[in-house]
């Protein structure tokens, strides 16, 4: 009996001194705790799927492809390179290319050429890329290819293409026309219905020819708008489904504007007639904004500017509007430079999350998604084989969402094991522009060694192949969060599987105390957290929004504005968890009229002269407004400010017509409804017209609105403002902004 008991001993031993394994020990899991994570707003970093892309000769054979040849007017040799070293350089996981198939218009492909189309892909795959396809038949001029040839061409690219669907983004439908952009050809007049059976069966042959997960980009919206109104089959069409289009079609539907801001209605994007009515350029661009897909996510929207800039402008405003609001995810870098150009050298103010940047860097960061991780709470530590729940909270600060399928996994890495868990029930692609939240996930473990694990998100490609290359995965817009060698973002790196040996639970609650008002300051005090560790720090919130990360137990809040306003605190801890929130405490901050201006008053709103029935300002001279959205039009005074409320639409004028050689500055006490109206309007006075936000203060910074009043002071003669001969002051409001501005006087200083 005790040589019995002696070996079991022995053998207890040896076990307690494996690693210890799934389901063998049972920890109890520790309560969920938050973490928040810090935004990256200004950095340009590169996402796969998305942002600025350069063109190149995919197909790069001359005895196949014409345009890979030096004879050809335009060429360049950057545009063979298989490398893809310009693209690269530029930060770019996109490239475009042509399948230019203008020696085979009345006959097949030869496989020389799907072999190098092939090789040409692959070679995309090798760099970290992917693509963009467009198939054209002419450069330049009308192209009349019969519906059977380009029904026989789809045959024959359909293979290439489904074995090569893993770094194709999407096709543009091309085939139709000059450069493949629907226009020279006998088959997309939209307003000819004898044309609109034959572009509706090559759109459902392209569909049903090619994987469902590559989308496809139509030229104009007008013909996206007339596949939709389709309720019976096309004329001999032998396509599956009836040759109807399904909902899985639709979703991949998306638009591709070649004319970006070229004009008005982009260069004939928006204004051409159809045999099924009349649809003003508002009309159409309202159906672009409102494109969804079946399940909530946005669909795929690019193109390129092209040689014309009537409908772009010096202060960025309508390109901004337009794309944010269109929800685009890529559009060419090379062309046209007059319009990127103009991106390049409009300097953008800060604005809500945004940096002082130049629209072009704005818009290379915000082209497609921007997802940034706000908080995630899930267990400290948890059991090998046990639940283990997931929530977080995310911003999307781009203009559009994820376009293609992606999955999400939670990964636990200890540096030696590697344990990818799928969050199956999210769906990045619903994750759209604004706040998104991904709802509590409750996952089973994996069999597990115990031990301290890093806790990471990983978005990686849908296509299994692509997945051990980190190029492909997404990077979220935190800072301290990306790890580029494996291709995900680290949520935490002390997650415990097992007993709890280090900092697994989050600080207690504070106890904030009762607030002090002292005008427009709000001093806070609250009790000190408590933490099995330490705690780190806290966070104050003022109506929600993070406003201080104080490492004492005090902080005055200063320049708040009137109103009541609720705080709450929290404390951190050196694992990054966050307690629960303190009680909620209320300030007050009362009104505060500002003092009158001084210098010369061109108008303080005090209701003398009555604003806009007196038609006079404080010199007596004419004043007015219209297109409005308050007051008739004309803008209210109310407590003794005007407030323009406008909606892409408004004019306010102030005659001044006296000599201002005796003053310097040009001084507008103004706030925002939100913040950052500055681009939303134009102020001119003695011949100089500017964006508010792009008049150039002392010290060389610019205007830059806010939800406080704040006197703006403009230097006229630094602004080429005429002082001996300043005439009218007017403002206009036709910028693409929605918003409100309440102006408490305009002086001269």
């Amino acid at each position: 009996m005790k040589l019995l008991k002696g070996r079991a001993a022995a053998v207890a031993a040896a076990v307690l001194a494996l690693p210890l394994l799934g389901p063998a020990v049972h920890a109890e899991a520790a309560p969920p705790a938050t973490v928040a994570y810090s935004g990256d707003y200004s950095t340009v970093f590169t996402n796969p799927e998305r942002g600025f892309h350069n063109r190149y000769e995919i197909i790069n054979d001359p005895s196949v492809n014409d345009y890979a040849s030096n004879t050809i007017p335009g060429f360049n040799p950057d545009m063979l390179d298989r490398t893809f070293a310009r693209a690269k350089a530029d930060g770019d996981t996109l490239i475009h290319s042509y399948v230019h198939l203008d020696k085979y218009q009345t006959t097949d492909l030869p496989p020389a050429l799907l072999t190098n189309l092939d090789s040409g892909l692959a070679a995309i795959r090798a760099q970290g890329l992917k693509i963009v396809l467009r198939v054209a038949y002419v450069w330049d001029g009308y192209s009349a290819v019969t519906e059977p040839q380009m029904e026989r061409h789809i045959d024959q690219l359909a293979p290439v293409l489904a074995a090569n669907a893993d770094v194709i983004m999407h096709l543009e439908a091309g085939f139709f026309g000059a450069w493949g952009e629907w226009h020279e050809s006998p088959y997309t007049a939209a307003s000819e219905e004898s044309q609109a059976p034959v572009r509706y069966r090559l759109v459902k042959k392209l569909l049903s020819s090619t994987p469902a997960s590559i989308p496809v980009a139509i030229r104009y919206p007008i013909f996206n708008y007339e596949f939709a109104q389709r309720t019976a089959p096309p004329p001999g069409c032998p396509l599956p489904d009836n040759c109807l289009l399904t909902t899985q079609d639709f979703d991949r539907l998306g638009f591709h504007d070649d004319c970006f801001l070229a004009d008005s209605a982009d260069m004939g994007t928006y204004d051409q007639n159809s045999w099924l009515g009349w649809f003003d350029v508002a009309t159409k661009k309202q159906w672009v904004y409102d494109m969804a897909t079946s399940t909530g996510g946005n669909k795929i929207v690019g193109g390129e500017t092209c040689n014309a800039s009537g409908g772009n402008d010096a202060a960025g405003v309508n390109a901004q509007y337009e794309l944010s609001r269109q929800h685009w995810t890529e559009i060419n870098e090379d062309y046209a430079a007059v319009n990127t150009d103009l991106w390049k050298s409009a300097n953008m103010a800060a604005s809500g999350n945004d940096p002082a940047e130049t629209l072009f860097t704005r818009i290379k960061r915000k082209l497609g998604y921007r997802l940034r991780l706000v908080d995630a709470t899930f267990p400290p530590q948890s059991a090998a084989g046990g639940a283990f729940t997931f929530s977080a909270h995310l911003a999307n600060d781009g203009y559009a969402g994820i376009i293609k399928p992606r999955p999400v996994y939670l990964v636990f890495d200890d540096g030696t094991h590697r344990y990818n868990v799928p969050l199956n029930g999210v769906d990045p692609r619903t994750w759209r522009p604004g706040n998104v939240t991904v709802a509590t996930q409750t996952v089973t473990l994996p069999a597990m060694v115990n031990g301290t694990y890093r806790l990471a998100l990983w978005l990686p490609d849908q296509a299994s192949g692509l997945r051990a290359n980190p190029a492909y995965s997404v990077r979220l817009a935190n800072t301290g969060t990306w790890d580029a060698a494996k291709g995900y973002n680290v949520l935490s790196s002390t997650v415990t599987i097992g007993a709890c040996t280090g900092d697994c639970a989050p600080p207690t609650a504070p106890a904030l105390a009762a607030p002090v008002v002292n005008g427009t300051s709000v001093s806070l005090s609250w009790s000190g957290a408590t933490d099995n560790v330490g705690v780190t720090g806290y966070r104050v919130y003022r109506d929600g929004t993070q406003v201080a990360t104080p490492a004492g137990t005090s902080f005055t809040d200063t320049g708040v504005a009137a109103g009541a306003h609720t705080y709450t605190v929290t404390a951190r801890d050196a694992a990054g968890f966050e307690s629960p929130a303190s009680n909620a405490v209320t300030a007050t901050v009362a009104v505060v009229t500002p003092p009158p201006p001084a210098g010369l008053v061109l108008d303080d709103f005090d209701g003398t002269p009555a604003y806009p029935s007196a038609a006079q300002n404080d010199l007596h001279k004419w004043t007015g407004g219209n297109c409005f959205l308050n007051g008739g039009g004309n803008g209210v005074v109310s407590g003794g400010a005007l407030a323009l409320q406008y909606n892409n639409c408004g004019w306010f004028g102030s005659d001044v017509a006296t000599d201002l050689s005796a003053y310097t500055y040009l001084v507008v006490r103004i706030k925002g409804a939100a913040g950052g109206e500055q681009a939303h309007f134009s102020l001119s006075l003695g011949g100089a017209t500017k964006v508010f936000g792009d008049f150039t203060l002392d010290g060389g910074g610019h205007p830059a609105i806010t939800t406080a009043y704040q006197d703006v002071r403009i230097p006229m003669t630094a602004n080429g403002i005429n002082r001996a001969s300043p005439s009218q002051l007017a403002m206009g409001f036709w910028y693409g902004g929605s918003s409100t501005v309440t102006i408490d006087s305009i002086s001269f200083q």
